[in-house]
């Protein structure tokens, strides 16, 4: 058959066409999730805390807020974001020469964006990868830096996530992890669960044909079960994937040397992450600030995260409202604001990158519409 190039700019028109139309309808969909979880949120919170204690208007709200306090959660937000950009940032220093922070930040948005709006937050890194090729970063750093990024991060946010589970029964009190410790039974399970996709990476660069037969048979029998549809795509997705992530860890540990700054980096990221739900409760809730009242809100962060885990929806919208509302409300005189403190935490670690992901994506097509139209007239 003849292709035209005609012929091969429609089918791409249609293609790109397709995409936005599918881009757009997750987008709208995981708005409408978002919505439905806040309004969860605060009926959830009415319930825990009971009629005697209802959750404050605006109005009171604003009244209660101690803004110096709020003033230093927002530093907080800046420099966690700001820690989230250097790492790209200095992983193009390695492998262009050039820092580039424009660029990491648009990429860290992106990321975290595409992460939110596909389940078990699969798509950030693939299009990471497809942003820095566009912004023309050579082949081997676009497919590196975003892999190699997820897994130092992924490894000592595990490292915190042991450390603050052990510590949970020492600084939250029982009621706090519901029935009997469920939720930190269900917590544990989720972090073995991702240990163990650690360990396999640590395999599969040991052993890379014996594991990709092992993941072949995994798939087949899930294929067999009728859990896999695609046997095929299935198989080859699983096998890149972790190809991919061996790769990086090979790249990792030959040039260990470079990613010691990276690796602090990674340090002060995971400590924000766990300790911003504490700025935010201090700050609203008048609470007096302590390191037992840190550590705790700490361990409670890790619970309410990995529990939701498990719970496979867009950026875990609606499971982790419903787990930190209820390993919250433990957390002594949050009650009047305990809908408040979880919608807050949520804004400035999720929230706000699904509106900058969305503004970014908006900006990115209608500069590149504007491009196009430069060059036809020329």
């Amino acid at each position: 058959m003849e292709h035209t190039p005609e012929k091969n700019a429609l089918k791409q028109a249609k293609m790109q066409s397709k995409s936005s139309r599918g881009w757009w309808i997750k987008t709208v969909l995981l708005l409408t999730l978002v919505a439905l979880s806040v309004v969860m949120l605060f009926t959830l919170g009415d319930y825990l805390t009971g009629e005697e204690t209802p959750q404050l208007k605006v109005g009171e709200l604003l009244r209660t807020v101690n803004y110096p306090l709020f003033a230093l959660l927002l530093a907080a937000v800046v420099l966690y974001i700001a820690v989230e950009s250097g790492k790209y940032a200095y992983m193009l220093k390695i492998y262009t020469g050039k820092f580039r922070f424009r660029i990491a930040v648009k990429t860290m948005f992106l990321g975290k964006y595409y992460d939110g709006i596909t389940p078990l937050s699969t798509g950030g890194q693939p299009f990471q990868i497809y942003y820095l090729h566009k912004k023309k970063i050579q082949s081997g750093a676009a497919n590196v830096i975003p892999v190699a990024k997820y897994v130092v991060s992924a490894f000592f946010l595990t490292v915190f996530a042991i450390v603050l589970l052990a510590l949970t029964p020492r600084y939250v009190p029982k009621e706090a992890v519901v029935g009997e410790n469920t939720l930190l039974v269900i917590a544990w399970i989720s972090l073995a669960v991702n240990i163990l996709f650690q360990l396999a990476i640590i395999l599969f660069s040991l052993f890379p044909k014996p594991c990709k037969k092992f993941i072949l048979l995994i798939v087949f029998f899930l294929y067999k079960l009728h859990i896999v549809k695609r046997r095929y795509r299935t198989s080859m997705k699983f096998v890149r994937e972790m190809c991919e992530y061996s790769d990086c860890l090979k790249q990792f540990w030959k040039q260990f040397y470079k990613f010691i700054p990276l690796l602090f980096l990674c340090v002060i990221e995971c400590s924000l992450f766990v300790t911003l739900p504490f700025f935010v409760v201090i700050a609203i809730a008048n609470v007096p600030p302590t390191f037992e009242l840190a550590i705790q809100i700490a361990c409670l962060v890790i619970i309410s995260r990995y529990s939701a885990l498990l719970f496979p929806t867009p950026g875990n919208t609606g499971a982790l409202e419903a787990s930190s509302s209820l390993v919250f409300v433990t957390v002594s005189g949050i009650d009047p604001v305990l809908g408040w403190t979880v919608l807050i935490w949520r804004f400035f670690t999720y929230y706000v990158y699904i509106l900058s992901g969305i503004g970014i994506s908006i900006f990115e097509v209608i500069r590149s519409a504007v491009r196009k139209r430069r060059q036809n007239r020329i």
